[in-house]
Protein backbone atom coordinates (compact mmCIF):
# COMPACT_ATOMS: atom_id res chain seq x y z
CA UNK A 1 0.00 0.00 0.00
CA UNK A 2 1.09 3.39 -0.35
CA UNK A 3 0.28 6.41 2.68
CA UNK A 4 0.85 10.13 2.05
CA UNK A 5 1.89 11.85 4.94
CA UNK A 6 1.47 16.00 4.87
CA UNK A 7 3.67 17.26 7.67
CA UNK A 8 7.15 16.52 9.22
CA UNK A 9 6.69 17.82 12.19
CA UNK A 10 7.39 15.60 16.14
CA UNK A 11 4.73 13.94 15.12
CA UNK A 12 4.87 12.86 11.35
CA UNK A 13 8.28 11.72 11.99
CA UNK A 14 6.26 9.46 14.53
CA UNK A 15 3.97 8.30 12.21
CA UNK A 16 7.32 7.29 9.51
CA UNK A 17 8.85 5.42 12.29
CA UNK A 18 5.65 3.58 13.10
CA UNK A 19 5.03 2.42 9.36
CA UNK A 20 8.43 1.31 8.86
CA UNK A 21 6.90 -1.78 10.85
CA UNK A 22 4.33 -2.20 8.69
CA UNK A 23 5.04 -4.82 6.36
CA UNK A 24 2.34 -3.99 3.48
CA UNK A 25 3.53 -0.46 3.15
CA UNK A 26 5.68 0.18 0.16
CA UNK A 27 6.14 3.75 -0.36
CA UNK A 28 5.27 6.73 1.64
CA UNK A 29 5.04 10.31 0.19
CA UNK A 30 6.00 12.95 2.19
CA UNK A 31 4.21 16.18 1.54
CA UNK A 32 6.93 18.83 3.21
CA UNK A 33 8.55 21.53 2.32
CA UNK A 34 11.54 21.79 4.34
CA UNK A 35 14.69 19.50 3.06
CA UNK A 36 15.40 16.50 5.37
CA UNK A 37 18.38 14.44 5.84
CA UNK A 38 18.65 10.92 6.21
CA UNK A 39 15.00 10.28 5.13
CA UNK A 40 13.31 6.64 6.04
CA UNK A 41 14.40 4.54 2.81
CA UNK A 42 10.63 4.01 2.24
CA UNK A 43 9.98 7.83 1.83
CA UNK A 44 9.36 10.01 -1.22
CA UNK A 45 9.18 13.76 -0.72
CA UNK A 46 6.88 14.86 -2.96
CA UNK A 47 4.19 17.85 -3.52
CA UNK A 48 0.48 18.27 -3.59
CA UNK A 49 0.75 19.18 -7.69
CA UNK A 50 2.95 16.09 -8.09
CA UNK A 51 0.22 14.15 -6.78
CA UNK A 52 -2.29 15.53 -8.80
CA UNK A 53 -0.31 15.53 -11.77
CA UNK A 54 1.67 12.36 -11.74
CA UNK A 55 -1.68 10.69 -10.80
CA UNK A 56 0.07 9.03 -7.94
CA UNK A 57 -2.23 5.86 -6.48
CA UNK A 58 -2.83 6.44 -3.00
CA UNK A 59 -4.17 4.08 -0.34
CA UNK A 60 -4.07 6.49 2.84
CA UNK A 61 -3.29 9.65 3.63
CA UNK A 62 -2.04 10.73 7.01
CA UNK A 63 -2.41 14.80 8.26
CA UNK A 64 0.20 16.13 10.54
CA UNK A 65 0.32 19.65 10.12
CA UNK A 66 -0.82 22.89 12.09
CA UNK A 67 -4.65 22.43 13.21
CA UNK A 68 -5.62 25.40 11.28
CA UNK A 69 -4.27 23.64 8.12
CA UNK A 70 -6.18 20.18 8.74
CA UNK A 71 -9.48 21.08 6.74
CA UNK A 72 -8.03 22.11 3.34
CA UNK A 73 -5.29 19.12 3.58
CA UNK A 74 -8.11 17.17 4.90
CA UNK A 75 -10.73 17.48 1.93
CA UNK A 76 -8.03 16.71 -0.47
CA UNK A 77 -7.93 13.81 0.00
CA UNK A 78 -11.13 12.54 0.19
CA UNK A 79 -12.37 14.63 -2.16
CA UNK A 80 -9.99 11.95 -4.24
CA UNK A 81 -12.21 8.97 -2.39
CA UNK A 82 -8.50 8.58 -0.03
CA UNK A 83 -9.18 7.31 3.56
CA UNK A 84 -7.92 9.40 5.83
CA UNK A 85 -6.21 10.05 9.37
CA UNK A 86 -6.02 13.20 11.07
CA UNK A 87 -4.19 14.05 14.24
CA UNK A 88 -5.95 15.87 17.14
CA UNK A 89 -7.76 18.24 17.15
CA UNK A 90 -9.29 17.29 13.31
CA UNK A 91 -10.02 20.65 12.90
CA UNK A 92 -10.41 24.46 14.43
CA UNK A 93 -13.59 25.13 12.77
CA UNK A 94 -17.06 23.80 13.84
CA UNK A 95 -18.20 24.82 10.01
CA UNK A 96 -15.14 23.36 8.14
CA UNK A 97 -15.86 20.21 10.74
CA UNK A 98 -19.67 19.80 9.74
CA UNK A 99 -18.17 20.02 6.21
CA UNK A 100 -15.58 17.60 6.42
CA UNK A 101 -18.21 14.84 7.66
CA UNK A 102 -20.71 15.96 4.78
CA UNK A 103 -17.66 15.16 2.35
CA UNK A 104 -16.77 11.83 4.50
CA UNK A 105 -20.33 10.44 4.35
CA UNK A 106 -20.69 11.61 0.41
CA UNK A 107 -17.39 9.79 -1.11
CA UNK A 108 -17.95 6.99 1.77
CA UNK A 109 -14.62 7.03 2.89
CA UNK A 110 -12.98 6.64 6.13
CA UNK A 111 -12.02 9.30 8.37
CA UNK A 112 -10.90 9.19 11.84
CA UNK A 113 -9.37 11.60 14.37
CA UNK A 114 -5.89 10.23 15.94
CA UNK A 115 -7.19 10.70 19.60
CA UNK A 116 -4.40 7.56 20.85
CA UNK A 117 -4.81 8.00 24.65
CA UNK A 118 -8.20 6.01 24.36
CA UNK A 119 -6.09 3.15 23.43
CA UNK A 120 -4.05 2.90 26.34
CA UNK A 121 -4.28 0.24 28.84
CA UNK A 122 -5.08 2.70 31.68
CA UNK A 123 -7.95 4.14 29.71
CA UNK A 124 -9.14 0.90 28.47
CA UNK A 125 -9.00 -0.59 32.36
CA UNK A 126 -11.35 3.18 33.39
CA UNK A 127 -13.63 2.44 30.70
CA UNK A 128 -14.03 -0.94 31.92
CA UNK A 129 -14.76 0.13 35.71
CA UNK A 130 -16.96 2.80 35.23
CA UNK A 131 -19.15 0.24 32.65
CA UNK A 132 -18.92 -2.56 35.45
CA UNK A 133 -19.29 0.04 38.43
CA UNK A 134 -16.38 -2.05 40.26
CA UNK A 135 -16.23 1.15 42.30
CA UNK A 136 -20.21 2.00 41.87
CA UNK A 137 -21.32 5.04 40.21
CA UNK A 138 -18.74 8.13 39.81
CA UNK A 139 -19.93 11.13 41.07
CA UNK A 140 -17.00 13.62 41.23
CA UNK A 141 -13.83 13.91 38.58
CA UNK A 142 -10.85 15.82 39.59
CA UNK A 143 -8.74 16.21 36.59
CA UNK A 144 -5.55 18.26 35.89
CA UNK A 145 -2.68 18.68 33.21
CA UNK A 146 0.42 20.81 34.00
CA UNK A 147 2.94 20.62 31.08
CA UNK A 148 6.04 22.89 30.60
CA UNK A 149 6.12 24.86 26.74
CA UNK A 150 8.67 27.28 26.39
CA UNK A 151 8.65 31.02 24.34
CA UNK A 152 10.68 28.78 21.87
CA UNK A 153 8.42 26.47 21.61
CA UNK A 154 5.69 28.94 20.43
CA UNK A 155 7.94 30.64 18.19
CA UNK A 156 6.68 28.85 15.36
CA UNK A 157 4.51 31.56 13.63
CA UNK A 158 1.38 29.69 13.96
CA UNK A 159 1.50 27.55 17.57
CA UNK A 160 -0.56 29.27 20.46
CA UNK A 161 -2.60 31.36 17.75
CA UNK A 162 -6.62 30.89 17.83
CA UNK A 163 -6.43 30.71 13.94
CA UNK A 164 -3.87 28.06 13.65
CA UNK A 165 -3.57 26.35 17.13
CA UNK A 166 -5.75 27.42 20.25
CA UNK A 167 -4.54 27.42 23.15
CA UNK A 168 -3.99 25.01 26.28
CA UNK A 169 -7.53 23.87 26.00
CA UNK A 170 -7.27 23.28 22.01
CA UNK A 171 -4.05 21.87 22.04
CA UNK A 172 -2.43 20.05 25.03
CA UNK A 173 -5.92 19.41 27.40
CA UNK A 174 -7.99 18.40 24.40
CA UNK A 175 -6.68 14.83 25.38
CA UNK A 176 -8.07 15.18 28.91
CA UNK A 177 -11.28 16.89 27.70
CA UNK A 178 -11.83 14.28 25.00
CA UNK A 179 -10.99 11.02 27.87
CA UNK A 180 -13.72 13.16 30.07
CA UNK A 181 -16.25 13.09 28.01
CA UNK A 182 -15.53 9.68 26.45
CA UNK A 183 -15.89 8.67 29.94
CA UNK A 184 -18.44 10.31 31.73
CA UNK A 185 -20.78 11.83 28.67
CA UNK A 186 -21.80 15.11 27.50
CA UNK A 187 -21.83 18.62 29.47
CA UNK A 188 -25.08 20.38 31.00
CA UNK A 189 -23.51 23.31 31.70
CA UNK A 190 -19.98 24.94 33.17
CA UNK A 191 -18.40 27.77 34.10
CA UNK A 192 -14.55 29.14 32.88
CA UNK A 193 -11.54 30.92 33.55
CA UNK A 194 -8.50 31.86 31.82
CA UNK A 195 -5.17 33.42 31.95
CA UNK A 196 -2.76 34.61 29.61
CA UNK A 197 0.88 35.48 28.53
CA UNK A 198 0.95 37.20 25.83
CA UNK A 199 4.86 37.63 25.89
CA UNK A 200 4.59 34.10 24.91
CA UNK A 201 1.45 33.18 23.04
CA UNK A 202 -1.79 34.92 21.61
CA UNK A 203 -4.20 32.34 23.09
CA UNK A 204 -4.74 30.67 26.73
CA UNK A 205 -2.06 29.08 28.48
CA UNK A 206 -4.15 28.70 31.25
CA UNK A 207 -7.48 27.30 31.97
CA UNK A 208 -9.85 25.94 34.23
CA UNK A 209 -13.10 24.64 34.11
CA UNK A 210 -16.24 23.44 36.47
CA UNK A 211 -18.05 21.03 34.49
CA UNK A 212 -21.63 19.46 35.55
CA UNK A 213 -22.71 16.37 33.21
CA UNK A 214 -26.13 15.48 31.80
CA UNK A 215 -25.48 12.61 34.01
CA UNK A 216 -25.39 15.30 37.27
CA UNK A 217 -21.29 13.67 37.89
CA UNK A 218 -19.61 17.07 38.41
CA UNK A 219 -16.41 17.09 37.10
CA UNK A 220 -13.42 20.11 36.86
CA UNK A 221 -10.76 20.50 34.72
CA UNK A 222 -7.63 22.66 34.87
CA UNK A 223 -4.80 22.94 32.72
CA UNK A 224 -1.83 25.17 32.19
CA UNK A 225 1.33 25.08 30.18
CA UNK A 226 3.21 27.39 32.34
CA UNK A 227 4.50 24.89 34.64
CA UNK A 228 8.27 25.25 35.05
CA UNK A 229 7.84 21.47 33.85
CA UNK A 230 6.31 18.35 32.58
CA UNK A 231 4.57 17.41 35.95
CA UNK A 232 1.30 15.31 35.29
CA UNK A 233 -1.51 14.51 33.66
CA UNK A 234 -4.45 13.20 35.73
CA UNK A 235 -7.83 12.28 36.03
CA UNK A 236 -9.23 11.16 39.85
CA UNK A 237 -12.25 9.92 39.78
CA UNK A 238 -14.51 9.37 42.91
CA UNK A 239 -17.34 7.01 43.07
CA UNK A 240 -19.93 6.10 45.95
CA UNK A 241 -17.90 2.42 46.66
CA UNK A 242 -13.86 4.24 45.79
CA UNK A 243 -11.90 5.76 44.11
CA UNK A 244 -9.83 5.44 41.10
CA UNK A 245 -6.64 7.60 39.37
CA UNK A 246 -5.35 7.79 35.84
CA UNK A 247 -2.16 9.78 35.95
CA UNK A 248 1.33 10.31 34.44
CA UNK A 249 2.04 12.52 31.38
CA UNK A 250 -0.18 10.79 29.09
CA UNK A 251 -3.03 9.26 31.40
CA UNK A 252 -1.19 5.89 31.18
CA UNK A 253 -1.22 4.21 34.76
CA UNK A 254 -3.91 3.12 36.50
CA UNK A 255 -4.24 3.35 40.64
CA UNK A 256 -6.76 2.42 43.09
CA UNK A 257 -7.12 3.80 46.63
CA UNK A 258 -7.45 0.72 48.83
CA UNK A 259 -7.54 1.40 53.13
CA UNK A 260 -4.38 1.83 53.37
CA UNK A 261 -2.41 3.03 50.48
CA UNK A 262 -2.62 3.64 46.68
CA UNK A 263 -2.01 0.76 44.75
CA UNK A 264 -0.52 0.62 41.20
CA UNK A 265 -2.55 -1.70 38.63
CA UNK A 266 1.10 -2.70 36.68
CA UNK A 267 -0.93 -5.25 34.42
CA UNK A 268 -3.08 -1.77 33.34
CA UNK A 269 0.12 0.54 33.56
CA UNK A 270 2.25 1.35 30.33
CA UNK A 271 5.57 3.71 31.11
CA UNK A 272 6.00 6.30 28.71
CA UNK A 273 9.18 8.49 28.21
CA UNK A 274 8.69 11.91 29.13
CA UNK A 275 9.15 15.51 26.75
CA UNK A 276 8.59 15.93 22.76
CA UNK A 277 8.84 14.24 20.12
CA UNK A 278 8.73 10.76 18.42
CA UNK A 279 10.00 9.40 21.54
CA UNK A 280 7.71 10.91 23.85
CA UNK A 281 4.65 10.39 25.90
CA UNK A 282 2.87 9.59 22.74
CA UNK A 283 2.74 5.91 23.77
CA UNK A 284 1.92 3.02 22.30
CA UNK A 285 -1.74 4.30 20.73
CA UNK A 286 -0.72 5.43 17.59
CA UNK A 287 0.44 2.30 16.40
CA UNK A 288 -3.09 0.48 17.79
CA UNK A 289 -5.01 3.21 15.79
CA UNK A 290 -2.60 2.50 12.66
CA UNK A 291 -3.27 -1.13 12.53
CA UNK A 292 -7.24 -0.61 12.49
CA UNK A 293 -7.11 2.04 10.33
CA UNK A 294 -4.96 0.63 7.81
CA UNK A 295 -6.77 -2.72 7.49
CA UNK A 296 -9.31 -2.63 5.07
CA UNK A 297 -11.79 -4.62 6.05
CA UNK A 298 -12.25 -2.37 9.24
CA UNK A 299 -14.53 1.19 8.52
CA UNK A 300 -15.50 2.51 12.02
CA UNK A 301 -13.05 2.50 14.40
CA UNK A 302 -13.17 0.60 17.71
CA UNK A 303 -12.81 3.68 19.94
CA UNK A 304 -15.26 5.94 18.51
CA UNK A 305 -12.37 7.79 16.40
CA UNK A 306 -14.92 8.46 13.57
CA UNK A 307 -14.90 12.13 13.22
CA UNK A 308 -18.67 12.56 12.79
CA UNK A 309 -18.58 10.94 16.37
CA UNK A 310 -16.06 13.42 17.65
CA UNK A 311 -18.04 17.07 16.68
CA UNK A 312 -19.43 17.15 20.57
CA UNK A 313 -15.64 18.12 22.12
CA UNK A 314 -14.93 20.66 19.21
CA UNK A 315 -18.73 22.41 19.96
CA UNK A 316 -17.93 21.91 23.49
CA UNK A 317 -14.51 23.60 23.42
CA UNK A 318 -16.37 26.49 21.31
CA UNK A 319 -18.48 27.21 23.94
CA UNK A 320 -15.78 27.35 26.31
CA UNK A 321 -14.28 29.76 24.92
CA UNK A 322 -17.42 31.73 23.75
CA UNK A 323 -18.05 31.51 27.19
CA UNK A 324 -14.81 32.29 28.55
CA UNK A 325 -14.62 35.62 25.93
CA UNK A 326 -17.87 36.97 25.27
CA UNK A 327 -20.46 36.12 28.09
CA UNK A 328 -18.39 36.39 30.89
CA UNK A 329 -21.16 35.11 33.11
CA UNK A 330 -19.19 34.76 36.32
CA UNK A 331 -20.61 34.75 39.47
CA UNK A 332 -19.58 37.50 41.63
CA UNK A 333 -19.24 37.94 45.49
CA UNK A 334 -21.82 40.21 47.17
CA UNK A 335 -22.88 41.40 50.26
CA UNK A 336 -25.99 39.23 50.85
CA UNK A 337 -26.62 36.69 54.08
CA UNK A 338 -27.76 33.51 52.67
CA UNK A 339 -30.89 32.28 53.95
CA UNK A 340 -31.59 28.82 53.80
CA UNK A 341 -35.00 27.40 53.40
CA UNK A 342 -35.91 23.82 53.91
Amino acid sequence: MNIAIVGYGAVGKHYIELLGSFKKVKKIFLIEKNKIKNLYKKCVITTFKDISKKEIKLDYAIICTPSGSHYLHASYFLKKGIDTLIEKPFVLSLKDAKKLVSLKKKTKTKCWVAFQNRHNLAIERGKKIIKKKKFGNPFFVDSALYWHRSKKYYSTGWRGKYVSDGGVLFNQSIHLLDIMIYFFGPVKKFNVFGAFNKKKLQAEDLITLNLVHKNNIISNLKATTRADRDYRMSMDVLCDKGRYLIKDISLNKIFYFTKTHLKIDKLHSEDFPRGLGPKSGMGNGHKKILKEFLNEKIFKSSKDLDIEKNLYVLKLIHSIYNSLFKEKKYSVVRETEFQYKR
